[in-house]
């Protein structure tokens, strides 16, 4: 009965914490590539905060394999830190990239990763705009790139 109501107590602890949104927060979806990769679609984020979370999966295209460095570019400099998603217990069901020091290393072809990159600005951003790129550690090339804004939509409409 005990181990029933532990469980029952998680399940809506994790409901609720998946249904409340504080607004510093972002998911990201994108496709790691030899061509350059791809963003399934810009992250957008409030100004003002003096944290945001950004949570990015995304999936390895063939025939790119190697390791990965993500950076976050724009002016000022952020602050940032990335962090792997590695499970509790691995049951050995799916390989997974290794994170280490800013770096996915191990990458293959059909790869599934999971990132949180965690930004945190020294002074409040009222807009702009940064690039989050995975960049080769090998070639130096960049192998995603995913826009990140600050600030409201109507800030970034008339940006060329």
């Amino acid at each position: 009965m005990k181990k029933i109501l532990v469980f029952i107590f998680a399940a809506a602890l994790s409901v609720t914490a998946a249904w409340y949104r504080s607004g510093d927060s972002a998911h990201a979806m994108g496709m790691v590539s030899v061509k350059g990769g791809r963003a399934h679609h810009p992250v957008q984020l409030p100004s003002g905060k003096d944290r945001y979370t950004l949570v990015v999966t995304g999936t390895i295209l063939p025939p790119y394999q190697g390791d990965a460095r993500l950076v976050v570019e724009g002016e000022p400099a952020l602050p940032f830190r990335v962090y792997g998603s590695d499970p509790i217990l691995d049951l050995g069901l799916r390989r997974r990239p290794y994170f280490d020091d800013q770096t996915l290393t191990g990458l293959q072809p059909r790869d599934r990763f999971t990132v949180w990159v965690v930004l945190r600005p020294t002074e409040p951003l009222t807009a702009g705009k940064y690039n989050l790129t995975f960049y080769d550690t090998a070639t130096d090339k960049s192998i995603l790139q995913i826009p990140v804004f600050f600030g409201g939509k109507e800030d970034h409409d008339h940006e060329g």
